[in-house]
């Protein structure tokens, strides 16, 4: 196999020039006999090592699923812009997923917000849908305690549905704290939606 290192280069450049003019490569072991030679062979081999480099990764930034490094920012900036540009300290692969979402978006759907959160916060949220039922459970009475899932006043986990509130929806972001959500997590959550929809969101300790 030939030897496509800065040094392999240099020697195949030194073997090119004309016999006699200056001294041969040493042998191995030996010392160099013509330094200044080899230091500008090397400087050549140097750029041809890179070049063959390059022209080696080429065939892998013709694809998304094996771009690297500026070819993957230069690939976002053609489909994308200033829209969507690589975050500090983001790899290659976390950055892939990104332009691979947003390339081929999933919209309009509850899992898609569901999805969402839980990409932002690092684990899922809770969504409630005032007119969903599954969300909202149902009030118990003395009479009929399973009445509605066995939810009464003052459970924690109860939410009151109404059917005044269409085409809206509640969602805890389980950040810890209280603070209002991040502009990016709204954002995001934002693009997802349907158009005509409204979502109320808050930073909270524990989703209850």
């Amino acid at each position: 196999m030939a030897d496509i290192s800065q040094n392999g280069f240099a020697l195949r450049i030194r073997r090119l020039l004309p016999t006699g003019w200056f001294l041969p490569p040493p042998a191995t072991g030996t010392a160099e006999q013509a330094p200044v030679l080899n230091a500008l062979l090397q400087g050549f081999g140097s750029v041809f090592a890179w070049i063959w480099g390059l022209l080696a990764g080429t065939a892998d930034q013709t694809r998304l699923a094996t771009m690297s490094g500026a070819f993957l920012d230069m690939f976002a900036a053609d489909f994308f812009g200033t829209m969507l540009t690589r975050n500090p300290g983001e790899s290659d692969d976390a950055f892939r997923t990104r332009i691979e979402e947003a390339l081929f978006p999933s919209l309009g759907t509850r899992p898609d917000v569901v999805n969402t959160i839980a990409d932002e916060v690092g684990q899922a949220g809770r969504v409630i849908e005032p007119r969903n039922a599954t969300d909202c459970k149902g009030l118990g009475s003395l009479s009929a305690p399973a009445t509605g899932g066995g939810y009464g006043y003052g459970v924690a986990a109860l939410r009151y549905g109404s059917r005044a509130a269409p085409f809206q929806l509640f969602a805890q972001l389980p950040t810890g704290d209280t603070n209002p959500p991040a502009t990016q997590t709204l954002d995001r959550i934002a693009d997802v939606m349907p158009a005509g929809t409204i979502a109320w969101v808050q930073d909270v300790e524990n989703p209850d």
